[in-house]
């Protein structure tokens, strides 16, 4: 048995017998207490047993006393119901009524130590200390006076010490792909920050730094696709990279529309015309602009500022070149489409099971269109919500990839929750360095950080697929082949996963703006 479990805490219970025997007996006596106290103590419980013998005049009745030490008070109330009536019997049949037995049971308060004893109390629940920290409560035993700097290493200690629980859980996350959910598995768990824990602190502080100095808003906005449609998307970098990612289209166009003419030209815009801008957009010297009426023009120009200002004379110049080719009986029609791109005209489903949800997509279309900053908000709010649906999913896929490894669900769902907290790490750490240029604008600071920024994302890209590569070899330890066919087919149905949530994430957020 450990010594920990011998040593005296809080909750043991002595349970005390006092024996009186016929000293005639003394020998026989003896041998069956002990032989007694050995069959007590393979109970479970029972700690540990101490016979203390009282000194008697010749001839006087022999005295012992035993003290059992139990974990708790129902460690006792089990034994004196099923296991003493039985032992007592085999007393009595051995050895007659030439002994008699009185009980008590005594809780243990304190123990003292010679070079360890203390006559103060734990500040917290008053239990008198015998260490550095309470033996019930775990409070340190010197409490310093509060001050601010004592408040800040508080909060910040861990993190400033670097052999803290965080700082050696962050470096096998970040460098040895699956030595976390191994360690974990195989019980090493004490010195790692727990699995869901890290998961939930990690996300929440991309999400805080990744809403820190920009408006999730407007990253969500609708383009033009030059074919006479808008599509609504969703901005996955810097917003002045032009990097997006198309989430939904809109027909705004009649079927009649014309082929995209190879070179785009300006608008019309109210009274004058407005130049095509430096990024790419061919000016107004390459084709005359075609001639639209005050009313199309208006409606384009509505329609148009609600994308960004970058995007705004491309569309401007697609729009008015794809109104200028509609024919003359379905203008009204186009029209009609750019005043409501979610009315009837212009958001159908075609399919016979669709009609009844026609009403709800429209009114979640009319939402978005009216206020498209509050749904990029809400829409940026619930992706938290989406990932706690959609890492079980994964874990799913995972189970069913290694369906004959005797794991549980849960293992795989542990090894998805790791990968996706290393997944958080590395997109904080890449928004702390490009949020360092905004310290010291259009400077070579700046300057210097958005490239490092890159080279970080560059090499992240490179390094998640063959970090999840590892991890799967290194926790469920087969070979190379068989690892890539697994890690192949988890990148599909990691895809189609990620399809289903998002789809899933933009009804959700559009039915509950």
């Amino acid at each position: 048995m450990p010594v920990s479990e011998i040593l005296p805490s809080a909750g043991d219970v002595i349970y005390e017998v006092d024996l009186d025997a016929d000293p005639a007996i003394e020998g026989p006596f003896d041998t069956w207490l002990r032989d007694h106290i050995a069959d007590v103590l393979q109970f479970p419980g029972f700690l540990s047993a101490e016979i203390l013998a009282a000194s008697v005049a010749p001839g006087d009745r022999i005295r012992r006393t035993v003290q059992y030490r139990l974990r708790d008070r129902a460690v006792l109330d089990d034994y004196l119901e099923n296991h003493a009536p039985q032992l007592e019997a085999q007393g009595a049949a051995l050895l007659g009524d030439r002994f008699v037995a009185t009980r008590r049971v005594l809780a243990h308060r304190e123990e003292f130590i010679r070079g360890a004893v203390s006559t103060e109390n734990c500040l917290n629940c008053g239990e008198v200390l015998t260490g550095q920290h309470c033996a019930h409560c775990g409070q340190r035993a010197k409490v310093r006076v509060l001050s601010l700097w004592g408040m800040t290493r508080d909060l910040l200690g861990d993190m400033l010490d670097w052999d803290s629980r965080i700082w050696r859980t962050l470096r096998p996350l970040a460098f040895s792909p699956g030595k976390l959910t191994q360690d974990y598995l195989r019980g090493r768990r004490a010195s790692y920050t727990p699995p869901f824990r890290m998961y939930v602190l990690l996300s929440v502080a991309f999400f805080v730094v990744a809403t820190t100095g920009s408006d999730p808003g407007s990253a969500l906005h609708f383009t033009s696709d030059g074919k006479g449609g808008a599509n609504l998307q969703i901005a996955v970098g810097d917003a002045a990279s032009g990097s997006t990612t198309s989430a939904a289209q809109q027909t705004l166009a009649t079927p009649a529309t014309t082929p995209a003419a190879k070179s785009a030209s300006t608008s019309t815009q109210g009274s004058g015309s407005a130049q095509a801008s430096d990024a790419g957009v061919p000016t107004a010297t390459d084709t005359p602009a075609p001639t639209l009426d005050a009313e199309t023009t208006s409606l384009i120009e509505a329609f148009v500022k609600r994308m960004p200002e970058k995007d705004q004379a491309k569309a401007r110049s697609d729009l008015t070149r794809e109104m200028a080719g509609v024919p003359a009986e379905d203008l009204g029609k186009a029209k009609d489409v750019l005043k409501d791109p979610c009315g009837q005209d212009s958001l159908r489903l075609e399919a016979p099971w669709g009609k009844e949800y026609e009403p709800r997509l429209r009114q979640a279309c009319q939402k978005i269109w009216s206020d498209t900053p509050s749904f990029g908000r809400a829409l940026f709010q619930n992706i938290p919500k989406m990932m706690f649906i959609f890492l079980p999913l994964i874990a799913v896929v995972m189970y069913l990839l290694y369906i004959g490894s005797g794991r549980y669900y849960v293992e795989h769902l542990l090894f998805v929750v790791h990968f996706h907290a290393f997944f958080f790490l590395g997109g904080l750490v890449f928004l702390l360095t490009e949020r360092l240029g905004w310290l010291a604008p259009g400077t070579s600071f700046a300057t210097g950080a958005a490239t490092v920024a890159k080279f970080l994302m560059a090499a992240f890209t490179i390094y998640v697929p063959v970090y999840l590569f590892i991890a799967m070899r290194r926790v469920y330890g087969q070979g190379r082949l068989v690892t890539f066919l697994k890690y192949s087919a988890l990148g599909i149905a990691y895809t189609v996963c990620v399809a289903i949530t998002l789809a899933g994430l933009l009804i959700y957020t559009a039915l509950t703006l």
